[in-house]
């Protein structure tokens, strides 16, 4: 009998024992939830990135023929300029900050074209990108009138371009943010610029110029605009626009003259693109609604 129960007991001992290691090895599968980004206004987005892990590179692919692009941005325009007026009646905070630069113009191709024939001008040209050019920033409190603050500045508008005004607008999605990119045709006309832009222009660089007339005088500069862009981030899900950014670019030519010492130098012709990007990032939250919230 003592055997009997003995070797019972075993059996369950011996089956414990599995059970128990069965538990240790077992193990539980994280649940993964994956979130699913609605967008309120279903958009072609003409760019599509994919990542080679083999290769670690992000993979960026135009999958749209030329008459689909086409139809695309006469779609991804009529959405940007519908947007951005409504930005006119928004209640925000604004921050505006500006980034502007001296370099080389282009040419047709895209292939950067010496400033001049003389060191000594290019030089001083150069010079300027870090010793004359002011990025001064701005601001608007919650609450303020927007129009006279976003482009066209004193205006009831903030965008008058038309279609037959733009070269291209693309869009692209990524985790809920939405960014339309809008390039205006090259060379853009100065009532298209007008219309698209109050911000930056030569004035402050050809006044350097004047400065040194001792040395050197400039012509009345011609002006030519190139490349340039609104580009505008929104939420995906609610079509609210945070961020618009103007790019200007203006390729300058004008002639240069030496005076005094400079007198043998004669007249060089000069050429130099001057650019200016300008951020404004707007904050829709209500100051007061925050306090209330935080008491």
């Amino acid at each position: 009998m003592n055997k009997k129960i003995m070797a019972a007991i075993s059996m369950i001992l011996v089956f414990s024992f599995l059970f128990a290691f069965t538990g240790c090895n077992s193990t539980t599968e994280e649940e993964t939830t994956t979130t699913t980004i609605t967008a309120k206004t279903p958009l072609p987005t003409d760019v599509t990135t994919s990542f080679n892990e083999e290769e670690s590179l992000v993979i960026t692919d135009t999958t749209y023929s030329p008459e689909q692009l086409a139809a695309n941005t006469v779609t991804i325009f009529e959405y940007f300029n519908l947007h951005i007026n409504e930005l006119k009646g928004v209640k925000a905070s604004v921050e505006m900050g500006q980034d502007k630069s001296i370099g080389k113009a282009k040419d047709a191709e895209g292939n950067e074209v010496a400033m001049s024939d003389n060191d000594y001008i290019n030089a001083a040209i150069t010079t300027l990108d870090s010793y004359m050019l002011k990025t001064d920033g701005a601001s608007l409190e919650y609450g303020e009138d927007l129009v006279p603050f976003l482009p066209v500045k004193g205006a009831s508008y903030v965008s008058a371009i038309t279609l037959d005004e733009v070269e291209s607008a693309t869009c692209v999605d990524t985790d809920g943010q939405r960014v339309i990119t809008v390039t205006l045709k090259s060379p853009a006309l100065p009532a298209t610029i007008e219309k698209a832009y109050d911000m930056g222009n030569v004035d402050e660089i050809m006044a350097e110029f004047e400065k040194a007339n001792a040395y050197l005088t400039a012509t009345k500069p011609t002006l030519t605009y190139k490349d340039c862009q609104i580009i505008i981030t929104a939420n995906v899900e609610t079509d609210e626009v945070h961020t618009i950014q103007y790019v200007k670019n203006i390729d300058v030519a004008t002639d240069v003259t030496g005076q005094g010492s400079l007198a043998d130098m004669g007249t060089v012709p000069v050429t130099f693109r001057y650019s200016n990007t300008v951020t404004y990032t707007l904050d829709r939250t209500n100051p007061a609604e925050t306090t209330v919230a935080a008491e």
